[in-house]
Parts: structure tokens; C-alpha cells; sequence
């Protein structure tokens, strides 16, 4: 059986001042029908582009130079990029098939439309559903995100609601459609910790639900310990490891990935343990590297990693991006 979503080879490129940038440089992965698949890494690293490239939205001065996006949609199974990005087909997937959820609500929102007329846009345009239906669907919908006083949100236009009830809006909005992937772009970033932990129990609520997968985008490791089935990390526009979210915390593989573990703060640890930093900076998207991308950061740089880019090599399930991991053994790491 094949996978939900498999993205081949994608590479996404934006046309700067400085030259071109390669956004997203030969990125693969796939969600399994019923997973969370959930992306890792430091900002800049390619992770909302490719977002963007699933739904075919990224525009000038942006395009997808190469790669496959394979979905397989309730029509037949199809490459995306091969799609026109405002042909009708797409049009039906985006909203319909696939949804997404913006890290910051108040900008993807219309502010001149109500939370209800925005809702019920979409089961329209997606469901062909008569007004009065849409309508009463899109009022259950609000109610069953948490959100109180439904009929009265229903009226609101988006800056009448605080940021916990916009993302819980989003949510509604982007499940109505009952899609079979959600995209969820680092949806709790701008709310307290408290709402944050509410807005994470009602997504995996939803997912159970609909019994559909979620590709969760984000920056912050103890959110993909508690949301993801599978992990996959990205560096400069790069996958440099994947695995089950439980063999990536037991076992690291990529010096970047264990730089990330070791420079968040854990309850374990206690705070009298320094956090970790890892040294120097990300390279700029538009500076040509001959090897691997971490080399000028990584404590375990070999001269083959500058002259060299690793495959993402490893088993079947857990895989890095290093050539260190290839003759891996827990005494080379444990002696730095």
C-alpha cells in the first residue's frame, strides 16, 4: 500500500538579491494514512517552504526547480507538482483534500469577513453544501474546538477574538472538510504555554477523529515528543535524519540532532545543568557548500565531510545524514 504523502527529490528555490537561495535542496520523505509525521529544525531551515510546495503555494520570486509530490487523493493517487497551482484540481485538493494550519492565524485570516463567513466558505466552495447546512455545520464545528458561545463567535471578525479562539477557529476551519492531511505550521507558537497544551490535545483529539495524518511543523522538540509517530530533522534545506519519534530521543544519530537534544532545557536534567549551545551559525541559503552543510559546526567534521555531501543512509526506519553515523559508535560521541 503506498503512503498518503511521499515527497521525492523536492527542491524549492528563491530568486534574492545575493543570488539564488535553495530553500529546499532534495528533500524526501512520506506519511503513512494515520500518522503524524512531524518536522524539526532551526528557523530558516526549509520547513514552512516545503509546507508551502505540498499545497503549491509558493510564489514569486519562489519555484519549485525539481522533485515529486505524491498524494494520494480520494480521486487517484497524483504528482502535485505536475498540477497547475490555480487549475481546479489543485484548487479542490487545497482546502479540501489537504489543509492547513498558519502559525499565526491573524495574518491567514481575512480580517474584513467574519470567523462564520470564512468557515462556511469552504464547505461550500469544497461540499457544494446548501448556506443553512454550512452554516449549522460551521456553528458545530466552533463548538466542538472548545470555542464558547459558538453562534455568537460565528458573527465575530477575527480581531474580536483573542489568540488561543483564532487558532481554535483555524483548526475548526481546516477539519470541516473532513481532509485526509493536515498541515499543521507551528500552530501554537504565538500562544501561552497553557493554551498551547490545550490546542495539542484537541489536534490529536481531531486526528483520532477523522482518522487522517498530520505533517506538524515545528522548532520545539517537547511538542514532537508528545504529537509525532515519526521525525524527520532538517538542516539548511536538508533532511539529515529521520526516524520514530522514539528511536530520535533514545538514540540520535546526526550531531545536529543531538545538538538540538542536548540545548533544550528537560525536568530530567534539573536546573542546575548548563544548556548546551551549538556553535557558530547557519549558513545562508544562497552560500555554495562543496560538502556537508554542518561541517563548519559539527565537533566530529572529517576531512571527506567538506569535500562531500552524506546520504541519508541507515535502516529501513532510522536514517542520518553523516558520515560519522556509518561507523557509528556510542564512544566517538560520548568522547566530545
Amino acid at each position: 500500500m503506498s503512503p498518503l504523502l511521499e515527497v521525492r527529490g523536492l527542491r524549492v528555490n528563491f530568486l534574492t538579491d545575493r543570488g539564488i537561495a535553495r530553500a529546499v535542496d532534495g528533500v524526501s520523505f512520506s506519511i503513512e494514512s494515520g500518522r503524524t509525521l512531524g518536522v524539526v529544525g532551526e528557523s530558516g531551515c526549509g520547513k514552512s517552504v516545503t509546507s508551502r510546495a505540498i499545497l503549491r503555494l509558493v510564489d514569486p520570486p519562489g519555484w519549485i526547480e525539481s522533485g515529486e509530490i505524491l498524494f494520494a487523493g480520494r480521486e487517484r493517487r497524483e504528482d502535485l507538482v505536475k498540477l497547475p497551482a490555480n487549475g481546479r484540481r489543485m484548487r479542490a485538493i487545497r482546502g479540501g483534500e489537504i489543509a492547513m494550519i498558519f502559525q499565526e492565524p491573524m495574518t491567514a485570516l481575512n480580517p474584513v469577513f467574519t470567523i462564520g463567513d470564512q468557515t462556511v466558505e469552504a464547505l461550500r466552495l469544497h461540499r457544494s453544501m446548501p448556506a443553512a447546512e454550512a452554516r449549522e455545520r460551521a456553528v458545530a464545528a466552533f463548538a466542538s474546538v472548545g470555542i464558547p458561545a459558538p453562534e455568537q463567535r460565528f458573527r465575530e471578525y477575527p480581531h474580536q477574538l483573542s489568540g488561543g479562539m483564532r487558532q481554535r477557529a483555524m483548526i475548526a476551519m481546516a477539519m470541516i472538510c473532513n481532509p485526509q492531511l493536515l498541515i499543521a505550521d507551528e500552530p501554537t507558537t504565538a500562544l501561552d504555554v497553557t493554551i498551547q497544551a490545550q490546542v495539542l490535545d484537541l489536534m490529536n483529539e481531531m486526528r483520532q477523529q477523522f482518522d487522517g495524518s498530520i505533517l506538524f511543523i515545528t522548532h520545539d522538540l517537547g511538542v514532537i515528543a508528545g504529537m509525532a509517530d515519526d521525525v524527520i530533522v532538517m538542516y539548511r534545506g536538508k533532511v539529515v535524519e529521520s526516524a520514530p519519534v522514539r528511536d530520535l530521543f533514545r538514540q540520535p544519530r546526526h550531531p545536529y540532532t543531538r545538538g538540538l537534544l542536548r540545548s533544550a532545557p528537560s525536568l530530567v536534567k534539573g536546573n542546575r545543568e548548563k544548556l548546551e549551545a551549538i556553535e557558530g551559525t547557519v549558513p545562508q541559503p544562497t552560500e555554495h557548500i562543496r560538502g556537508c552543510a554542518f561541517a563548519p559546526r559539527c565537533a566530529h567534521v572529517m576531512p571527506r565531510c567538506r569535500e562531500t555531501v552524506p546520504a541519508l543512509a541507515g535502516g529501513e526506519q532510522h536514517r542520518a545524514a553523516c558520515f560519522l553515523h556509518h561507523d557509528e559508535t556510542e564512544e566517538m560521541y560520548d568522547a566530545v
